[in-house]
């Protein structure tokens, strides 16, 4: 992270917390993302961020286990759903701690690569599309067809649609917490998000 992510919300020193930002680091570095290379200091964004509202930073973490890991979804749609809330977002740091997850879920490269450069990629699986589809519907259109809601719920169940939408609001969370953290990641090997005047293609 760079020196400028510390004038906002800078570190809290451990014996400055109160007892309720100390439930909220327990919580953190005993999250299943700390054994799954999710990431748990304190003082990175979001979770500084988080640490302001500590109340509400330990059930955004409980939430945040759900989604990423008791879903029941393979987690290459799980991921899928996180980058696309990246994209939609446009934050690289979302983008960048979640693409390598994606590919390694079994999400094929292009996919992400297609998302970042604002094209529809073309080698989904059949759950991949229709994932991008609701997604996209919703961030585009702010609205979803019958078609594109009907293929949704028959492939994942009223509660499969509910747990993609809980993923996308979840990391639009995040999203806004590294935006006013000023909250940036050193980039990797994966493709850059490029700036575009629309994310998804119609």
């Amino acid at each position: 992270l760079s020196a400028a992510d510390n004038t906002r919300f800078p570190p809290i020193p451990s014996d400055k917390l109160t007892p309720k930002q100390k439930e909220f680091v327990d919580a953190l570095t005993h999250s299943p993302r700390a054994a799954n290379g999710g990431g748990g200091n304190i003082n990175n964004p979001p979770f500084k961020v988080y640490m302001r509202s500590p109340e509400f930073g330990t059930y955004a973490i409980k939430m945040s286990d759900y989604l990423r890991f008791d879903t029941g979804l393979p987690d290459r749609l799980t991921e899928l759903a996180i980058i696309l809330a990246a994209r939609n977002w446009d934050n690289d740091y979302i983008w960048t701690a979640h693409y390598g997850a994606a590919v390694k879920g079994g999400l094929d490269p292009s996919v992400g690569a297609d998302i970042a450069a604002g094209r529809r990629p073309t080698k989904m699986r059949e759950d991949e599309a229709i994932v991008y589809d609701l997604l996209t519907e919703i961030y585009r259109d702010k609205k979803v067809s019958d078609a594109t809601f009907a293929k949704a719920k028959a492939k994942f169940g009223e509660k499969g649609i509910m747990d993609l939408i809980g993923l996308a609001a979840y990391y639009g969370n995040t999203a806004m917490a590294l935006i006013v953290s000023n909250g940036t990641r050193p980039a990797g090997n994966e493709p850059k998000l490029q700036k575009l005047a629309q994310n998804f293609p119609k």
